[in-house]
């Protein structure tokens, strides 16, 4: 019965129209869902928006080394260049709006890909879960730092540092199948009675139907090998964040759920105190472990396909890092940030989103992603509305009110 403590609690606008005449959302083949949180702040200048000194106002601090990386159609900073080998495989999208210096509320939004947002509102990704293919489970939650991310339907872990070693995944490995069909039968059974009692009641048919996906969830982990991940390095964060991608693969290999939302970082990339030095260490050992993952995406695969043909993986900050050095050499909050997106049904293989002289975002057509003074600077809601439209939702629906971007769905012209 101690699985049950790692799982969490189950208790419980128009949108504007494109500029381009969007069709019915089709089949991309994406099947899983994957939104990996760098949380602190990346700084785009060592890593997706990288500019030379020509390009910018000289109070704009720039890397000591600043090595560009032109990868095809993408611009890779220095901190990022060991992802040109996946060059043809990832979009980046500069320039997005988060409007909010918060931590906390950006965490939210990140998770919703969309601002503004009340509490208790399902992820984006749990509103494409309701959409999945046979899946046991919607949406996966790994190394949540903060009780403020959590949705209605969360389930997954916490991170150790903060709440504890033990989590639902580390007791799953060591429990027997005898172990987890009977807690299958506990949690089922409880759906039962909760469906029951209290029968019409919106809060509690939600509960009841999260609560059978929590036993579907042990039933069908109990069939697959366990997870087994190697030990790559002694500093706890880097382990952490290795091990998180792990996981991630180990789910989706398994088609146990439809969607995975990552933490990585303990906030790690808040770097208001020696940005250049702590922001290499941070982004470094994310481009080794996201290309292990990229990697993984390709080796494994399952009874619907290798991997990177099905899985859409959208990375980002919750906010990003203001431009001009502090005078602790650190870099302090921006309400911009930049996100890699890679999968089915997206053009990779180029760099969207323009900056100014000042690292500022600027209008761009939704077309073709080119400079436009009529256009429209993307902002968060932008991405929910279009990983949502990539799912075959209409964003509408569930009061995603930002425009799709058309210039990273392939096949739109």
């Amino acid at each position: 019965m101690k699985l049950a403590l790692g799982t969490g609690a189950w208790l419980a606008g128009c949108r504007k129209s494109s500029s381009v005449a969007l069709a019915p959302p089709r089949e991309t083949g994406a099947r899983y869902w994957v939104q990996i949180l760098l949380s602190g702040g990346h700084d785009a200048l060592y890593t997706t928006d990288p500019k030379v000194a020509n390009e910018v106002d000289g109070i704009v601090s720039l890397p000591t080394e600043n090595k560009i990386t032109q990868a095809g159609g993408l611009r890779l900073g220095p901190h990022f260049a060991p992802l040109a080998r996946w060059s043809n495989e990832l979009a980046i999208v500069n320039g997005v709006q988060v409007r909010t210096a918060n931590h906390d509320t950006g965490e939210k939004q990140f998770f919703h890909l969309k601002t503004n947002i009340a509490d208790g509102r399902p992820s984006a990704l749990d509103i494409i879960a309701t959409r999945r293919q046979g899946q046991p489970l919607g949406v996966a939650y790994i190394n949540l730092a903060s009780r403020s991310m959590h949705s209605p339907a969360y389930f997954g872990t916490a991170d150790k540092f903060y709440f504890g070693a033990g989590d639902v995944f580390d007791q799953v490995a060591q429990a027997t199948p005898a172990e987890l069909a009977k807690l299958s039968a506990v949690y089922r059974k409880r759906a039962d009675e909760v469906g029951r009692d209290r029968a019409g009641w919106t809060a509690a048919d939600q509960t009841s139907t999260y609560l059978r996906e929590s036993a579907d969830f042990f039933e069908h982990v109990s069939t697959v090998p366990p997870l087994v991940s190697a030990q790559r390095s002694s500093d706890y964060v880097a382990q952490s964040m290795a091990e998180s991608l792990d996981r991630a693969l180990w789910l989706i290999e398994h088609d146990l759920c439809s969607g995975v939302i990552l933490d990585l970082g303990l906030l790690g990339w808040d770097t208001h105190i020696r940005n250049e030095g702590k922001q290499a260490e941070m982004n470094g050992n994310f481009a080794t472990y996201f290309s292990e993952y990229m990697a993984g995406l390709h080796a494994k695969k399952n009874s619907h396909g290798v991997l990177a043909d099905r899985t859409v993986t959208i990375v980002g900050s919750e906010l990003g890092r203001f431009p001009r050095q502090n005078d602790m050499m650190g870099k302090d909050h921006l309400p911009q940030t930049s996100f890699l997106v890679a999968g089915p049904g997206i053009h990779t293989g180029r760099s969207f989103g323009q900056t100014g002289r000042l690292m500022e975002g600027l209008p761009i057509s939704y077309r073709n992603a080119d400079p436009a003074a009529s256009g429209r600077v993307p902002v968060l809601d932008d991405l929910g509305a279009t990983m949502l439209h990539l799912a075959g939702i209409d964003p509408e629906r569930y009061g995603y009110d930002g425009e799709v971007c058309s210039f990273l769905l392939s096949g739109v012209t």
